[in-house]
């Protein structure tokens, strides 16, 4: 049976309003590469290492602005917005630079535990020593590996807020599948969900995939968004 469980409201910034040199300067943060993550996987069933993840909650509200930036009061609050502004002080969901604050802020952290950025991936930190861990970051998914994570869990969770997952077995619309020595990695779930949101699950596999000589048409604005909006992993 379906039901309420929780409600939940989140204050967000019109990002699309901010100016740049004013309410933001650089907003590039590093973004996954899914061939890391696949070299990490391996690594870590070659290896026998545990492969864990967890998810930071409400990531970009722990991450402090460089620039000052002012909000309008929204609709709903009792105050003269004539009168009276907001001024962030951490980031907020919308903002254009809010995956960069986070990104820095989560590099200082892992930094300062002696975890070192690796040279071929900004996504990928490692930290050597007796019981030596990688972490792959997706903004607040993190993918853990080594031969014992406990004392890495009770490092993160005194600085952030975090849902500890365990083992993983979904990531990045991944499909993960643990088995004696070795991982097995699938999107077949990703793949009929795709199937399901364009209206094909019932389609049949052809020899070619089209009708031959059909007559195309000029894609319209719609089609333009949709195909965009088709970001398949692979």
């Amino acid at each position: 049976m379906n039901r309420i469980t929780k409600y939940k409201a989140q204050f967000c910034a019109q990002g699309f309003s901010q100016t740049l040199g004013v309410d933001y300067s650089e907003t590039f943060a590093p973004t996954r590469r899914l061939s890391p993550l696949r070299t990490l996987i391996a690594f870590s069933a070659m290896k026998g290492l545990e492969f864990q993840q967890m998810d930071v909650k409400s990531a970009f509200l722990n991450a402090p602005l460089t620039e000052d930036v002012y909000l309008s009061i929204p609709q709903g609050i009792p105050l003269d917005k004539k009168q009276v502004f907001l001024k962030l002080h951490k980031a907020i969901y919308g903002l254009k630079q809010a995956p960069l604050a986070w990104y820095n802020r989560l590099t200082v952290w892992l930094k300062s535990i002696n975890f070192k950025p690796s040279i071929s991936d900004p996504c990928v930190f490692y930290r050597c020593g007796t019981n030596p861990v990688w972490l792959f970051s997706h903004v607040d998914d993190l993918a853990i590996f080594g031969r014992e994570l406990s004392h890495f869990k009770s490092e993160i969770k005194k600085e952030f807020e975090v849902k500890d997952i365990g083992t993983a077995e979904l990531m990045l619309a991944i499909s993960i599948c643990h088995l004696s020595n070795s991982v097995l990695l699938s999107q077949a779930h990703y793949t009929e969900s795709l199937l399901d949101q364009y209206g094909m699950s019932d389609c049949q596999p052809v020899v070619t995939p089209m009708i031959p000589n059909q007559h195309l048409d000029k894609a319209t604005e719609d089609d333009v968004v949709a195909f965009k909006n088709l970001n398949v992993n692979y």
